[in-house]
């Protein structure tokens, strides 16, 4: 096994090929498109946390609205919920339940609870202005976790795709490199043939 001490020299040695005179212009083109990728991926990262604090900042003003647009309610259920469960089915199921509007009216519907729930049993819900179920408001652990989420991925994209061109380059000149040898050779042994 290597140390890493043996892989940062040969990492040097890829990125650093200098005045190897074994070096083709091919493998300075290589160690420069590497250099450009890292230093990409380096100075991408303040850019992916801008982008992570842009998102924070619009799913905070998301959570405000939302805070002032949606109210939790009880909804009763009106009937039980089933208790066994056939293969492919959620956890989850839906029943029937009322619930009491901001404005005091009773509405009817159905509402997402667990299997074996009984008739009776109060469920937490999100309403919105007009009494309707609607998702429960974003929060600031939501918001935090929805702008990380981004900024990563955002990231990891910009990862994904150096690496994708890099690996498309070093495949090309793989193969010019093959051609080249297979040329070299094949000039070799009509040298060779001919004493």
């Amino acid at each position: 096994m290597a140390s890493s001490g043996g892989r940062t020299a040969r990492l040097w040695r890829r990125v650093h090929v200098g005045r190897n005179p074994l070096a083709r212009r091919g493998d300075r083109l290589e160690a420069r498109l590497l250099v450009t990728f890292l230093l990409v991926a380096l100075f991408a990262i303040p850019v992916m946390a801008s982008l992570g604090s842009e998102t924070y900042a619009a799913r905070l003003a998301v959570a405000e609205r939302e805070a002032g647009a949606k109210h939790q309610a009880k909804a009763v259920l009106l009937a039980d919920a089933p208790v066994s469960m056939t293969a492919g089915e959620m956890e989850n199921v839906r029943v029937r339940a009322s619930w009491r509007t901001p404005d005091g009216f009773d509405r009817v519907g159905e509402v997402a609870t667990y299997r074996g729930s009984t008739r009776g049993t109060e469920i937490p819900v999100w309403l919105d202005e007009r009494g309707d179920l609607t998702s429960p408001p974003v929060t600031k652990s939501g918001a935090a976790t929805d702008a990380v989420s981004v900024a990563i991925s955002a990231w990891l994209g910009v990862l994904a795709l150096c690496a994708l061109v890099f690996a498309a380059v070093r495949g090309l000149l793989s193969r010019l490199r093959a051609a080249q040898w297979a040329r070299e050779w094949a000039r070799v042994e009509r040298e060779w043939s001919r004493r």
